[in-house]
């Protein structure tokens, strides 16, 4: 079993084309779950592979079990650096999109879950660092990027 990560976007830039060694995003296919890729809300969707191939598992990710927050890695809770690097640098791609005005929401699971558990979450960029940004086991973030000037300095970065 696997955890599986959507995106959709209104920005129609070619996500598969940007040079990262950390990730790869792939456009959704047929053989994608029509019914989690219905839950995203923009046009434009993909599929976060991790830096190895085949699943979306190198990333932070919080199981939904340990409640929800966003935290940096602990000392008490060794992380892959990998995985924390590759996560850090699909931050940047989703605040660059919201930077530029595009919408963006994303879905992250447990291999075959069902849609009715997936769970929506409103999250601002602004409001979380790329130090403790972390996908949540079976939510979608519906992301954005608003707030005071100094919680915009993330989104502008």
């Amino acid at each position: 079993m696997c955890y599986l990560i959507y995106i959709s976007t209104t920005s129609k830039e070619d996500l598969s084309a940007l040079p990262s060694k950390l990730y790869r995003f792939l456009p959704v296919t047929e053989d994608n779950d029509p019914d989690i890729i219905n839950l995203l809300a923009h046009p434009m969707r993909w599929y976060l592979q991790c830096q190895y191939g085949g699943c979306s598992c190198h990333f932070r990710h919080l199981s939904t079990s340990n409640g929800l927050d966003f935290a940096p890695p602990e000392d008490w809770a060794p992380e892959d650096a990998d995985d924390i690097e590759s996560t850090k640098a699909v931050y940047h791609v989703l605040l660059g999109m919201l930077a530029d005005g595009h919408k963006v929401d994303l879905i992250d699971l447990w291999n075959n879950t069902k849609p009715e558990a997936i769970s929506a979450l409103d999250v601002s960029l602004s409001e979380v660092d790329q130090d403790s940004f972390r996908f949540f086991e079976n939510h979608k973030f519906n992301l954005r990027c608003d707030g005071t000037a100094e919680l915009r300095q993330n989104c502008d970065a």
